[in-house]
């Protein structure tokens, strides 16, 4: 699977990401503009008003430290090691995570910037990432609230760097609709997909 596919959006229906080995990639991250069913209506933005602060600007998740290689034992006590069995399971191989890295910051973006629920990108997301991100944008939409037009946005350039077969960083250049931004994502697999655990968008 190299290609991510959620619900079609009113505002923007694909974009494509130019990573450096996998040009042309296309996925379809469209957004919903619209709550849950049954929420009261939420006031958009008065026009020709500026936020004091950046929505969309937020950090959040937290890289995991380098397992240690050192092992502590009392004294006098006998380490047992186990030989490492075979997996009868052959593990998939992973998409390319380029795609799945534009598809995060993207979703993110919209969540942040409120053309989208951030209930789209659970599964996307680890749960450290996913609740400090979710909290950032219902405070937006409380303090700004939602976007009084249409905001165009696009993943505009996508570079990969692995750090080993299970974790990859992405650097992220986005189009928000207003501005151009850069974004760094940190991918790890999860049940034989990528899930992000940092993200910070700029």
């Amino acid at each position: 699977m190299s290609a991510l596919t959620l619900a079609p959006s009113p505002a923007r229906s694909s974009a494509t990401i130019a990573a450096p080995v996998h040009r042309g990639d296309e996925f379809d991250l469209p957004g919903s503009a619209g709550g849950a069913p049954g929420a009261p209506p939420r006031a958009p933005a008065r026009p020709g008003t500026r936020p004091t602060w950046d929505r969309v600007r937020f950090v959040g998740g937290i890289a995991p430290a380098p397992p240690s290689t050192k092992r502590a034992t009392a004294r006098g006590a006998v380490v047992l090691t186990l030989p490492e069995l075979p997996r009868e399971d052959t593990p998939q191989p992973l998409p390319e995570p380029a795609p799945w890295a534009g598809a995060v910051v993207l979703g993110a973006v919209e969540a942040l910037i409120g053309l989208r629920p951030p209930n789209q990108l659970a599964r996307l997301l680890a749960p450290e990432l996913y609740g400090p991100l979710a909290r950032r944008a219902r405070l937006a939409e409380r303090v700004v609230g939602r976007p009084a037009r249409a905001r165009r946005t696009q993943v505009r350039r996508v570079r990969v760097c692995r750090i080993d077969p299970r974790t990859v960083e992405a650097a992220v250049v986005v189009h928000d609709g207003d501005r151009v931004r850069g974004a760094a994502v940190r991918l790890e697999a999860h049940r034989g997909r990528w899930r992000a655990t940092a993200l910070e968008i700029g």
